[in-house]
């Protein structure tokens, strides 16, 4: 069998982007991008819980993939002004701040220019401030709920997907 992989097309980092609730008490979330002043080198972390089992009988134990804990850490420049900046150091001494997080994929647009997305409850927490930076971690509380992103003038616009 061969493979062509000429018929492949690199992902490159901006095509996968996250943005962050910065009115997560308002019906209609105000989306900002995380990392829009610069490169932010955060990941999303899935942190999988697997379960193994070693059966006498068996040679080779078994796995049962439970579940993810899924968190992003940010270490995110302070610039006056960027909303993400504004929304983490407003929540440096609070705790259980809710949100939403946004991760849409710009390499998988459909004919209708909808991308797909996923939307997440989730918590933000601040780890640490030194006044140039501020790092926080973002944890997915749940599932998230499958979606389509539309942008229109650079504001994204999630609606999930229905499920049968």
């Amino acid at each position: 069998m061969e493979y062509n992989t000429n018929d492949y097309e690199r992902i490159l980092e901006f095509q996968f982007v996250r943005f962050i609730d910065t009115t997560p008490t308002e019906t209609t979330p105000t989306w900002a991008l995380i990392g829009a002043v610069e490169e932010d080198n955060a990941q999303i972390e899935y942190n999988p819980n697997v379960e193994r089992i070693k059966y006498i009988v068996h040679k080779s134990a078994s796995t049962n993939h439970t579940s993810n804990d899924k968190q992003m850490s940010v270490p995110y420049q302070a610039y006056k002004g960027d909303p993400t900046f504004t929304f983490a150091n407003s929540s440096r001494d609070k705790t259980n701040v809710r949100t939403h997080l946004l991760e849409v994929d710009l390499w998988d647009k459909d004919e209708q220019n909808k991308y797909s997305a996923k939307m997440s409850d989730a918590t933000l927490v601040v780890n640490n401030y030194n006044g140039q930076v501020i790092e926080f971690n973002i944890n997915a509380d749940g599932d998230p709920k499958d979606g389509k992103v539309t942008v229109t003038d650079n504001v994204p616009t999630f609606t999930p997907t229905t499920s049968l």
